[in-house]
């Protein structure tokens, strides 16, 4: 069986780097002080078995691999599934020169669209929205884009 089918050891590999890059990340940090352990001992010693158990995952993918036609969806549910990044990847463009509310309602209003009829899905999209723009900009004080498109400037 060829390696590049083999999904399982492309994860392994993927958490292996991750892993591998906070083990590193960890030895900026002070491993032990004059008051007692340091604030590196507990990222140190946990990326360290991060890794360990990824490089054990990986001799294990090679023993028992899990193959893409296994795990990849086809027809209409790879659409579904390639609509949520393609969506994430739009409200990221749009979210600056449409705003918060517009961006997001598009954006949900889209995959929703997949699963319920159209009017249902623009108003549950308009519903979370709003509510999601309303606690962070009331509750939380923390403010969300409102767009060029809206400011005059786009």
């Amino acid at each position: 069986m060829k390696l590049r089918h083999n999904v399982s050891f492309f994860m392994s590999l993927l958490l292996l780097a991750l892993s591998g890059w906070m083990f590193w990340q960890s030895w900026s940090f002070e491993y032990y002080s004059s008051l007692g352990p340091g604030p590196g001992l507990f990222p140190r010693w946990l990326s360290g078995s991060f890794l360990l158990l990824a490089l054990l995952y990986m001799l294990g993918t090679l023993r028992r691999p899990i193959l893409w036609s296994e795990v990849m969806p086809k027809g209409k549910d790879l659409r579904q599934v390639l609509a949520v990044p393609a969506s994430a990847a739009g409200f990221v463009v749009a979210v600056s020169w449409l705003g918060f509310v517009a961006t997001g309602f598009l954006m949900t209003a889209l995959l929703l669209a997949l699963s319920y009829s159209w009017p249902r899905a623009a108003a549950i999209a308009l519903s979370v929205n709003l509510l999601i723009y309303l606690v962070f900009s009331s509750w939380l004080d923390v403010p969300l884009p409102t767009g060029r498109l809206w400011e005059g400037g786009g």
